[in-house]
């Protein structure tokens, strides 16, 4: 009876293991995101909404010091000076880089519509594949 127990126990952990090999990826859990390969997509994962915005990098006009904005609606304080802005001066300050929230690269941003709005449009990372767009009607 004994026997019988661990050549089951053998064969399930053999069928087990056969099973969850597919899902890692060199030793780890694979992180699976939304996209799937048949859709083609070019991204992983991401977000829609202004409120959903990654940080942003900005520049002190004051001090010229580096001021992180981690959400948009988040006030504008420099850690270097006495600068503080509301989150509408946004515009009025230079952005140097968006900063993606899955893997804290420097993302790459744009505006699709420069006439009409004066804020990034939308920003992709190049290390994850993270994207966010700037939800917009026209």
């Amino acid at each position: 009876m004994l026997k019988r127990l661990r050549l089951l126990w053998r064969t399930l952990r053999r069928l087990g293991t056969r099973l969850v090999d597919p899902l890692r990826v060199e030793g780890e859990p694979n992180k699976f995101r939304l996209s799937s390969a048949e859709t083609a997509t070019t991204t992983y994962d991401g977000d829609v909404g202004w409120s959903k915005r990654p940080p942003a990098m900005l520049d002190c006009p004051r001090c010229g010091g580096e001021i992180v904005q981690h959400s948009a609606m988040d006030d504008i304080d420099c850690p270097h000076c006495v600068a503080e802005f509301g989150q509408e001066a946004f515009t009025d300050l230079d952005l140097q880089y968006m900063i993606c929230p899955v893997c804290r690269s420097r993302m790459m941003h744009g505006q699709r519509h420069p006439e009409t709005f004066d804020v990034p449009e939308w920003a992709t990372c190049d290390e994850c594949r993270y994207h966010w767009e700037f939800k917009h009607s026209y």
